[in-house]
Order: structure tokens, then sequence, then C-alpha cells
């Protein structure tokens, strides 16, 4: 996995294979995030340093245009920086592209200014401290701002470039100290090697953060998933309910609960066996996705032939009307195996409440009670319980 420089100032995520829209968004804002975080300190070392050069050997009493010129440029840039992060933090979730624009914008116009007015010191007629001393900031601001800039090889090698690429140049054509403006070269050539290195390091490492995470997330899932019909599984039920019973406290919409039981399930594991059990175990559990649908419904196995349905945003009659639906579906099916049609029917208990008027626990109790008079009515009903929403 590696970053690319582009002209619209974003990269490429090229390894991952099955990266989707959403991850590339994710992992573009954690670049930015981290680019951000690398780069924030060393805005302030800009403006001391210039400082420093300014005020060593009383060079802006002999050079004031220059001086005024270089502090004005760098302290305008560097607090249009510094500005622009608590812009970027609160408006990046609807201007991100302009934000991200002008991030990358910003970094490289200071490098560039930065890299004008190091030429501009390095052809001055003696002033021999204040160009010793510009040249070590910039080497020293330079080295910083490629470390800083390593999670985008383009921008870590444009910044290095515009730092000290126009000196060598000109000191090169104008014959001013060769010596120093090829260590220079030499120095700026060095900066590109270790950024690629550097580059290809941090990408590999969020490669393993990222993979890491990603396989954390399907053993997490897996956790929660019923390894015989693929629903989910009884822990992942009661962490939802809770956090739906949470969000049900403050808006006091009541979620609804439908307990569903196979009807003489038993029957089928002694006279067709237990595989032929789990097949028709798969088979419910595919019908009660089909049934209940939405984006909002949670169906998990509950335990043994019982299977439980939490939703919300319904009203109970509706939910009740779905209930009878799977009823009279599950009434309707026949699963061919080995020569036999294997059916069954299904009763359901509902309950609905608010936790004004019920708890978690109660609300199960009580669609746990709707279904065993459901199994006393008969069987293959729907009742629904009576204490609650449904009164």
């Amino acid at each position: 996995m590696k970053g690319k420089w582009a002209p619209d100032f974003s990269y490429r995520i090229e390894s991952v294979d099955a990266m989707t829209d959403r991850n590339r968004d994710e992992i573009d804002r954690r670049v930015i995030r981290d680019l951000k975080t690398r780069s924030t300190p060393g805005i302030v070392f800009y403006v001391l340093l210039a400082l420093l050069i300014l005020i060593s050997d009383d060079f802006y009493h002999r050079q004031p245009n220059v001086s005024l010129a270089f502090f004005a440029s760098i302290l305008g840039i560097c607090l249009f920086r510094l500005i622009h992060l608590p812009i970027y933090r609160w408006t990046d979730g609807t201007q991100g592209q302009l934000n991200r624009v002008i991030f990358f914008a910003s970094v490289l116009l200071t490098a560039m200014i930065w890299g004008f007015f190091f030429v501009r010191f390095m052809t001055l007629d003696d002033e021999h401290t204040a160009k010793l001393l510009m040249a070590i900031c910039t080497a020293g601001l330079s080295a910083g701002g490629v470390v800083a800039f390593v999670p985008n090889l383009g921008l870590s090698v444009v910044f290095n470039f515009s730092m000290l690429v126009p000196t060598v140049a000109v000191m090169i054509v104008r014959q001013i100290n060769l010596p120093l403006a090829l260590s220079i070269l030499l120095f700026s050539i060095y900066l590109v090697m270790m950024t690629l290195r550097a580059n290809r390091e941090y990408w590999k490492a969020l490669e393993n953060e990222l993979l890491l995470i990603e396989k954390t997330e399907e053993l997490n899932t897996l956790s929660r998933i019923d390894d015989l019909t693929g629903l989910y599984n009884r822990r992942h039920f009661d962490e939802r309910l809770d956090h739906e019973w949470k969000k049900a406290e403050r808006v006091q919409r009541p979620p609804t609960l439908l307990l569903c039981d196979i009807d003489h399930f038993k029957q089928i594991n002694d006279q067709y066996g237990h595989q032929a059990g789990d097949e028709f175990l798969k088979l419910t559990a595919s019908l009660l996705r089909t049934v209940f649908k939405r984006n909002t419904d949670l169906v998990a196995r509950y335990g043994g032939e019982e299977f439980i349905v939490l939703m919300t945003d319904i009203d109970p009659d509706s939910a009740y009307g779905l209930a009878e639906e799977m009823r009279r579906r599950m009434a309707e099916i026949l699963m061919p195996y080995k020569g036999h049609n294997i059916s069954a029917t299904m009763s359901i208990g509902v309950a609905s409440d608010t936790p004004a008027n019920a708890t978690r626990e109660s609300l199960i109790s009580r669609a746990d009670n709707a279904l065993y008079q459901a199994k006393q009515k008969g069987r293959n009903r729907t009742e629904m319980d009576r204490s609650g929403s449904f009164r």
C-alpha cells in the first residue's frame, strides 16, 4: 500500500484490491489528519527561526527591506495555516475537498516563500553570518518538513525541492560558493532517498494497522453470528436491544419484540434426524429474513428452535401484521428431504412498550408469555401482549 502524488493534491491507494469508497474516504481522512498532526508544531518554528536570523548580527538594520519582506511573508503564511486548522475541523464535513486543496497549497506556499528568500539571502554581498544561519535553518526546516509530510510522497518531495533546489540552481549559475551549492544538492537528494524509504514504511505500517482492524472487525462479527443459521446470535441481540432501549428512553418510541417458535420441532429431529432439523432451521431463518427485511429489523436465533425479532420505528399493529405474514408463510413451506416433504407451523408472541412503562427484561418476558399463550391455544397462532402498547 502506498500513496502517490496527484495533481488535485490527493493520493491513491493501490494495493488494496477490495477497497470500498467508504474505506478510501476513511483512509483519506486518516492520512490528512496525520499530515496536519505532524506538520502543525513546525509552523511556529518558521516564525521563530526567521526572527532569529533577522536579529542576529543586526541584519535587519543593514537590510531593512529584505528583513521586512521576509518576516511579513513568513508570518502571514504561518498565521493563515494556524487559522485554517480550526476552520478545517469545523467545515471538513461540507467543504472537505476544498479544505484539503487549501491545506496542500498553503504547505507548498510556505516552502516556496522560504525557498525564495533562501535564494535572496545567498545572493547578498557579504552578510556571512546571515547566510550561514539561513543555510542551517533551511536545511533543518527542509528535513523536518520532509519527515512531517512522509505520508504523501509527492508533497514531501516537492516541499524539499521548493526549499532547496532554487538556491542550488542560482548559486551554480552565478558561481557562488560551489562547494556549498553541491552540498545542499546532495543533502536534497539524500532527503529524497530517505523520503522514499520512510513513505514505504509509513504505508506498510498503515496497511498492517488496517488489516488488523479488519480482522478484528471480522472476529467481532463472527462472534455475533449464529454458525448454523447465519442470523445474529443472542449476544448481539442483547447488545442491540440495550442500544435501542436507551434510544427509546430519549424519544419514547416503543420497541417491538416478536418471539417465534417452531411448533413440534422435536418431532422433525426424532423422525428425520438432526441433520434434517438443521436444514429446516436454515430454511426458517431464510424465511424470517425475507419477511423482516427493513434495515432496522434485527432477526436473531434466540436458542434451539426459537427466533426473536427486534423492530423499531413501527407501530404495533404493523408489527403484528408482519408476524401474521410470517406465520402464514411458515405454514405453507415444504422442505424436500430424502424423499420426504417436511413442514411445520410457527407460534409467535408479540410485545411492545416504551421504557417509561417497562424494562428490557419485562418486555422479553411479556413476549415470552404471549408465545406461551399461542402454544396453549393450539399453536400456529400469533398472540400479542395486552399489557403494553396493544391495550
